[in-house]
């Protein structure tokens, strides 16, 4: 041990004795620091201009002293649960998209109002509807909203099934989805023709321009959750948020979260059921050895698929949400009709004015599981279930938004969800 430290000493001795006197002092005196400091930076400056054609010092040799360069040039930041604000109020950006769909949709919804209500419908009105078509399918695309995609799919889709009427008065629809107009054939064509398009509550315009206004409602709330409240007041809507009696997406409250409950339950049921019977590889459609359908099976399918059906159109009916009984519910409704003659080969009837479903249990055996597997795998289980879960969707985004519509029943775009205020 005697030794151990005799040894520690005996180096220490050595260390300052070797030491001359002078450069002792220096480090004292703090010179022999400013000279170490002096050196290294000349050593990194060298070192910079040798590794990059710039001249710009790298990454790796700045020092945790550099705080004027770090706060010009900020690293990227990661945003996450908790600085989620931060984000939205940094980046006005992304909000801007929503104020482009807002107005393309009021412009649209716009343009079919003016066809309604004016006397002969000019081509330049047509041509001024198609531009402003392809503006708002265009905008859409940007959207990154599953609502608004929603929307906007149902208008699209209901556009395809007008595809022929709408050819006879020049207009196209091209693989984009977007429209093109011929003058020569609209001027070709009758009248009445497009008199039937575009005027009447049950037109095309009209339901068209009932399912912009559900992508302007909707755009309008995604603007302002990056502080964007002030989107202009086209078509009578405010930029406080609330809307005139002209323009009005919303004429009162919406249903309560309740209400709106009972609406996604109903469309979540349907959608079920929609999917099973559209599947032909699924258990309802399944044969046993000998080649038979479970025929109890298909027909309790079918009479739930009333059932829910009805129940949906009734409760999505009372809905004042635009994205629910404009656009989904809308959509849903028209292929039905769309399919009214196969529903009736299976004993469903249509109510033409409650829109809802009636089934004769007898028609419907008569029928047999191959005529209900030919019509639900065509196409319409699909699209049933499509429109039902979209139903379902925004009901039930409705309820997480909370608290957004006044005393009064105008839509408050400025207040906060509970969901909001929770970051």
């Amino acid at each position: 041990m005697f030794n151990l430290f005799n040894s520690a000493g005996n180096t220490q001795n050595n260390f300052f004795s070797s030491m001359n006197f002078a450069d002792y002092a220096s480090i004292r005196n703090g010179s022999y620091n400013k000279l170490v400091k002096a050196y290294y930076a000349k050593t990194d400056s060298g070192s910079s201009s040798s590794g990059s054609s710039t001249g710009a010092k790298r990454t790796s040799d700045k020092k945790y002293w550099d705080y004027n360069e770090k706060i010009k040039n900020p690293p990227k930041k990661d945003y996450n649960y908790w600085n989620y604000n931060e984000k939205i109020k940094g980046e006005k950006a992304p909000g801007e998209k929503f104020v482009d769909i807002k107005n393309a949709a009021a412009n649209l919804k716009s343009a079919t109002n003016s066809m309604e209500k004016s006397g002969e419908i000019t081509y330049d009105a047509v041509s001024s509807y198609v531009s402003r078509y392809n503006d708002l399918v265009n905008a859409a695309k940007k959207s990154g909203s599953v609502v608004i995609d929603s929307s906007m799919r149902s208008i699209s889709d209901y556009t395809k099934s007008n595809a022929d009427a709408l050819a006879e008065i020049g207009i196209t629809i091209d693989e984009k989805g977007t429209m093109k107009i011929n003058k020569d054939t609209f001027q070709s064509a009758s009248s009445d023709s497009v008199d039937a398009l575009f005027k009447g509550t049950n037109s095309y315009g009209a339901k068209v321009g009932s399912r912009a206004a559900a992508i302007q409602s909707n755009a309008k709330y995604e603007a302002s959750k990056y502080g964007i409240t002030d989107t202009g007041s086209t078509n009578g809507t405010t930029s406080s948020g609330s809307s005139s009696s002209s323009g009005s997406v919303t004429e009162k409250p919406a249903a309560a979260s309740g209400q709106l409950s009972v609406v996604r339950s109903n469309a979540g049921s349907l959608a079920e059921t929609a999917g099973k019977l559209s599947s032909g590889t699924n258990a309802i459609f399944k044969t046993d050895d000998e080649g038979n359908y479970d025929t109890d099976a298909i027909y309790k399918a079918v009479s739930d698929f009333v059932k829910q059906y009805n129940a949906t159109v009734e409760s999505a009916g009372k809905s004042n949400v635009a994205a629910i009984k404009y656009a989904a519910l809308a959509s849903m409704t028209d292929s039905t009709k769309a399919n009214s003659s196969k529903l009736a080969e299976i004993g469903i009837k249509i109510d033409a004015d409650k829109k809802t479903l009636t089934l004769d249990q007898e028609q419907l055996k008569a029928a047999g599981p191959e005529k209900v597997k030919e019509l639900f795998t065509s196409g319409y289980g699909d699209k049933v279930n499509d429109r039902a879960s979209a139903i379902s969707y925004h009901a039930n985004y409705e309820i997480n938004k909370g608290g957004m519509y006044s005393s009064t029943g105008n839509y408050n775009y400025n207040s906060k969800s509970a969901f909001d205020a929770a970051w």
